[in-house]
């Protein structure tokens, strides 16, 4: 359900060699929330090795778009050991890793807004369905489940820097608008759905 891709242009590849066992760095569990509310993505960390084999200073270079993956694969990676005292502790290798987080089989059917069932909102300009990454206007990245009735449920925002009242309003925006997959869309469906709130 999850691949591991690795060898980053411009970087060592992922020392495999030199893990203390074959079974000391393990690929991440998906968070369970995460395979509920359905997201996909790449995420790219880099890290050092220590003098003692951890795994140092890992950090983020390239997010999967949700915090929750991102989180999942830095937890993963810190768990991973390599033999003591390597060169490359001491010279300070930066190594690349990467993970694919893939659900298998197609893309199933998600509902996608209604046109015209949003109330207009003051700091609100609208909403773009199914957008993974979107950087033209500044905007709230929500994930959310949809009812039989259409409505938004289980709302989550992504951080992102704003004040919570603006996160606020772009959650109760999303709650009041309706979704709906298009009638005789065929394919696999499910009440998962994400997009942006665009800010004024």
């Amino acid at each position: 359900m999850l691949s591991l891709l690795l060898a980053l242009a411009g970087a060592s590849a992922f020392p495999y060699q030199s893990l203390a066992t074959p079974a000391s760095c393990t690929v991440p569990a998906w968070p369970r929330e995460a395979l509920r509310y359905e997201i996909e993505g790449v995420t790219t960390l880099e890290f050092r090795i220590g003098p003692d084999g951890a795994v140092l200073k890992p950090v983020v270079r390239g997010g999967s778009g949700w915090t929750i993956l991102d989180q999942a694969a830095l937890e993963g990676l810190a768990r991973c050991r390599f033999k003591p005292g390597l060169e490359e502790s001491r010279n300070g290798t930066v190594f690349p890793i990467q993970y694919a987080w893939k659900l298998d089989g197609p893309a199933p059917l998600r509902p996608v807004l209604l046109a015209g069932s949003c109330k207009p909102a003051r700091r609100i300009a609208g909403y773009v369905n199914l957008d993974q990454r979107r950087s033209a206007q500044a905007g709230i990245k929500l994930r959310f489940l949809v009812g039989a009735d259409g409505q938004a449920r289980g709302i989550v925002a992504e951080p992102g820097g704003f004040a919570p009242q603006v996160v606020r309003d772009a959650v109760d925006y999303v709650a009041g608008c309706r979704f709906g997959i298009a009638p005789g869309a065929s394919g696999e469906r499910t009440d998962t759905s994400y997009g942006w709130v665009l800010l004024k």
